[in-house]
């Protein structure tokens, strides 16, 4: 236990609980209980309307005995008490992760206000070697076939659909127009129906019934098959019920690519092939040593992170793996899946899914402490003027315009905090990389991305598991979990 007088006439002292969970003792001198009684004061009686008097103008006698003085008492406590558990915070350098249990000691006009709050706050990190690790990545070559693959996905791009003969029978990379129609105990059924539909057979894009009942056929045959819908389907009308469909083959065609030849490469970039060729391999040679920047980045700072110490927060991880759960069943849903059904069909079990995602969560904390304890450690904020460029970033990148989403943020709780963060965070590994030796900050330009998730950021869909698609919409680049309860946020007693 140790006591620091402090900050505005406030003393704290501070025991170390069980795990990661402090108890404060807080004293506040009078002078500053006093205060938060003018203040109170003057709060109420801009409120209250009392006869005879102009709003805010009641004496205070007169105010105490029209609203009870146990509402003034109140309306000081609510002023102080945020106030001095935020300084109580700053003055010991403790993070909550959670909202404090608070208990009040003794408030009352002319003595010391007393609380005691209890509170898990962020654990503390000891550092490794961080600086001049060593780590060097060297940019992929560009090596002739990776040009001519770039240069064939230009024609896949170009390429067209044409008809084939009418003997033609349907199999793996041929194209197809159908018409379905599908029916349960004789009955059609909402989305069971659709016309003129262009499907690749063996691309992945129909149900495995379809297209076994499909390959082979020929333009005007019409093909049969029945499909099972899983116990678990989002549509309750339809789980567990087995469709038949009728599918009738309309066309079939297949895809012609364009010659590789100065008219393609002027269609699509004005220029002849040769400086078409020159051209994609200068992009490729820049993705290279983006991609070698990434890399580079990403074993610093895994290099870094598995050199220091630091315990997980059970709380942080629960939090975490609830928030991956939600994210990935609200991404699943759109594409028309549950989780369950999602894991049955890469072949995963629910405890695997899990035991995964729980791993993810606590490596992307551990990550996340340690890059915060090297922020402090080295004063790597954040600007206004990055803050701002990152909003008009975002806003560019979701279409919106920069007011617009700058209101959001304001008045989102936490948003703007959480912007903050993510800067910092993406500053940090930029400073990493520059500590190490590595591409500095001022070469890869403010904000450069460089491919290491600060923090909760890919939506993961699991347990060795698939992505299923989609970016994380970062406000803010690292989940803000690790800051938990908001040092100024109203306590609760």
């Amino acid at each position: 236990m140790n006591t620091h007088p402090g900050m505005s006439g406030l003393t704290v002292e501070v025991e170390k609980l069980e795990g990661h969970k402090v108890k404060l003792d807080v004293s506040v001198e009078p002078e500053e209980v006093a205060r938060a009684y003018e203040r109170a004061y003057r709060r109420l009686a801009a409120r209250v309307s009392i006869p005879g008097f102009r709003r805010g103008k009641a004496p205070r006698p007169v105010l105490e005995r029209h609203v009870g003085s146990e509402a003034l008492r109140e309306e000081a406590l609510d002023l102080i008490l945020g106030s001095s558990y935020s300084q109580a915070l700053d003055l010991k350098d403790l993070e909550p992760i959670d909202r404090p249990e608070v208990e009040i000691v003794s408030f009352e006009e002319g003595e010391p206000f007393v609380f005691r709050a209890t509170v898990e706050v962020k654990p503390e990190v000891r550092l490794g070697t961080y600086k001049g690790l060593g780590l060097t990545v060297e940019p992929r070559p560009v090596e002739p076939a990776d040009i001519e693959r770039q240069l064939d996905s230009i024609r896949e791009r170009f390429a067209e659909l044409e008809p084939v003969g009418p003997d033609a029978a349907l199999e793996d990379g041929l194209f197809a127009v159908i018409d379905f129609r599908g029916t349960i105990e004789g009955a059609g059924f909402p989305g069971g129906e659709s016309q003129g539909v262009l499907v690749q057979l063996g691309a992945g894009q129909l149900e495995a019934e379809f297209e076994e009942a499909l390959r082979g056929a020929r333009a005007g045959e019409t093909k049969r098959c029945s499909l099972a819908f899983p116990e678990q389907h989002q549509n309750p009308a339809l789980a567990g019920k087995t469709a038949e469909f009728e599918i009738t083959v309309k066309e079939v065609k297949r895809k012609k690519l364009p010659e590789l030849s100065d008219e393609l490469a002027r269609e699509v970039a004005g220029v002849d092939l040769a400086a078409l060729r020159e051209r994609v391999s200068k992009g490729l040679q820049t993705a290279a040593r983006r991609e070698a920047q990434e890399e580079l980045a990403r074993q610093v700072v895994e290099k870094v992170v598995a050199g220091s110490e630091t315990d997980v927060p059970e709380l942080l991880v629960s939090r975490r793996v609830e928030r991956k759960n939600r994210d990935i069943a609200e991404r699943l849903a759109a594409q028309n899946l549950t989780v369950d059904r999602y894991l049955e069909m890469v072949g995963l079990d629910k405890e695997t899914w899990e035991q995964d995602l729980r791993a993810r969560a606590e490596h992307e904390i551990r990550r996340e402490l340690v890059l915060d304890a090297i922020a402090r450690r080295e004063s790597i904020q954040a600007t206004d003027a990055e803050v701002e460029f990152e909003i008009a970033r975002l806003a560019v990148s979701h279409g919106q315009r920069p007011e617009k989403l700058r209101e959001l943020i304001h008045r989102t709780p936490g948003q703007l905090e959480s912007l903050r963060e993510g800067i910092i965070a993406q500053k940090t590994v930029q400073y990493l990389v520059s500590a190490n030796g590595g591409v500095g900050p001022e070469e890869q330009g403010a904000r450069a991305g460089l491919g290491v998730e600060t923090g909760g950021g890919a939506d993961e869909t699991g347990g060795g598991a698939d992505e299923t698609g989609g970016e994380a919409d970062e406000t803010g680049g690292g989940s803000k979990e690790t800051g938990g309860g908001s040092k100024g946020e109203e306590s609760s007693s």
